[in-house]
């Protein structure tokens, strides 16, 4: 976990990831990420190895880039590790806070966003201005520059009928949703 820890804070990234406007409800969608990428296939058969061997779900993808460098070579193939989402991001955020050096703040700015959403009972439940504001500050804090946001409205509305009210009827997928359309 050590060397994984090291590369994540050197060439890894944590950030809660905003689309204005993807909810269901209309309002923004944030979703938690840890990243770490590299041009070396050792370094990813390794970091695989060890998210593998720790159970932490992670995704490999890769990205052929187009052009050359200033000095005439060619890019290189680059690969990266995404954990996204609430269940896989805290896994490996929780697994791999303890010990890390640079992005412990954002680690744990995360975590307590991952930690917020769980409350809720229902997971379409629309983000709060606290979790909005945990975002903010997400962005912040992973900024080089100042930061111009433009306005968003939180939706304060759920989309459809709740788990609770869907359990309670027995009513399910799409005749739930829909209706009945005989």
């Amino acid at each position: 976990m050590g060397w994984l820890a090291g590369f994540f804070d050197g060439e890894g990234s944590v950030c809660l990831t905003i689309r204005p406007s993807a909810a269901k409800n209309g309002g923004p969608k944030v979703q938690p990420q840890a990243m770490l990428g590299s041009t070396d296939t050792a370094a990813l058969d390794k970091a695989h190895d060890i998210l593998a061997r720790a159970d932490i779900g992670h995704h490999i993808s890769w990205q052929r880039p187009h052009g050359v460098a200033k000095n005439g070579n060619a890019y290189r193939e680059a690969w990266s590790i995404k954990m996204v989402g609430l269940k896989r991001a805290k896994a490996f955020l929780s697994w791999v806070m303890p010990v890390l050096a640079t992005k412990q703040e954002r680690a744990a700015l995360a975590l307590i966003y991952i930690a917020s959403r769980e409350m809720h009972t229902d997971f379409r439940t629309p983000i709060t201005e606290y979790e909005w504001s945990l975002a903010m500050k997400m962005k912040e804090l992973n900024s080089r520059t100042t930061q111009h946001f433009s306005a968003v409205k939180l939706n304060t509305e759920r989309p459809g009928a709740s788990h609770e009210a869907l359990s309670s009827n027995g009513m399910k997928g799409a005749v739930a949703r829909w209706g009945n359309r005989n």
